[in-house]
């Protein structure tokens, strides 16, 4: 049995007239009367009444033509959609992220594309950086947001989608929330609160010698695992952190961000995918984030990393 022989059965069912579904398939008449009565061979049963006046379906014919129009809808439904995976369309998408991405356009960037290509099943994975190294290179995530400078990327493909300086963010509640900007000596005063994450024990060596560097000591304080566990904390006043300046939309309550009098390196997020793993899809998403990010940020030049 060919898809053939159902779109010829097809017409000739909804037509009744062999005359007219020849011509609504662009065929003679002769080659489809011979495709049906092959059809009924196979199948061994009657589907039509024939006689001078007219045709009929029986009743395996009629119940056939619903078998034949679920068959025929699904072989158009899975054309369709492997086209579309083709040109990068369709088909399933992970992308992972940091929570610092949430305080740049991603969130709007990733809602539109899903607006614009329903067909796509994009899952969305909150992640830590190295998480998503390692799924970037194993394939099981096809795009990643992470945090710049901390993670060994020679081997993938980055391109620098954020770029802000940080801010300390410290309890409302506190007298040196009342301060426009901060100093280290004001910082001195709180314990610093920290994830187990690799990134921030890396970025707590690097205030420690920031303050050691003005003879001060950086009290450390607690250590958490999940990253909101921190802020809960820090409203709670328990300590400080530094964040990223433009995070004052997720920021919950209880807690306010004051910069810095200090020269902290910028905090980045780097769009990261593997070359060798590229998809007409994913190619369509970086493409996609890409321009859609430089009609949100005209005057901003975020060149590859």
């Amino acid at each position: 049995m060919r898809i053939r022989q159902l779109r010829y059965f097809q017409a000739v069912a909804e037509e009744l007239h062999f005359g007219k579904a020849a011509e609504r398939l662009h065929i003679q008449q002769p080659p489809l009367s011979r495709q049906i009565q092959n059809l009924e061979e196979e199948l061994e049963v009657q589907l039509f009444k024939r006689t001078n006046r007219k045709v009929e379906l029986t009743d395996e014919g009629r119940y056939f033509l619903q078998e034949a129009k679920e068959v025929l809808a699904i072989m158009d439904r899975s054309k369709t959609t492997l086209q579309s995976m083709g040109n990068g369309t369709a088909g399933k998408l992970h992308v992972s992220f940091v929570y610092l991405a949430l305080s740049s356009p991603f969130p709007d960037i990733v809602g539109d594309f899903m607006k614009k290509y329903p067909n796509v099943e994009l899952v969305l994975h909150d992640e830590t950086s190295q998480e998503q190294i390692l799924g970037i290179q194993e394939g099981r995530r096809h795009v990643a947001f992470l945090t710049g400078n901390i993670s060994d990327t020679t081997s993938l493909s980055t391109y620098t989608v954020h770029r802000t300086q940080t801010c300390a963010a410290i309890p409302a509640n506190h007298p040196l929330a009342e301060r426009e900007k901060l100093t280290l000596k004001d910082l001195a005063e709180l314990p610093y609160i920290c994830s187990r994450e690799a990134y921030c024990q890396q970025r707590v060596k690097k205030i420690q010698k920031q303050f050691r560097a003005e003879g001060l000591e950086l009290k450390l304080g607690m250590k958490y695992k999940r990253k909101h566990t921190g802020t809960v904390f820090i409203a709670s006043g328990l300590g400080w952190t530094l964040t990223d300046c433009e995070s004052r939309a997720i920021t919950p309550d209880g807690v306010v961000l004051r910069p810095v009098d200090c020269d902290y390196s910028p905090l980045e997020v780097l769009m990261t995918w593997h070359p060798e793993h590229m998809t007409p899809l994913v190619q369509n998403f970086i493409d996609f984030y890409k321009r859609e990010l430089r009609k949100i940020l005209p005057e901003t030049e975020l060149e590859p990393s």
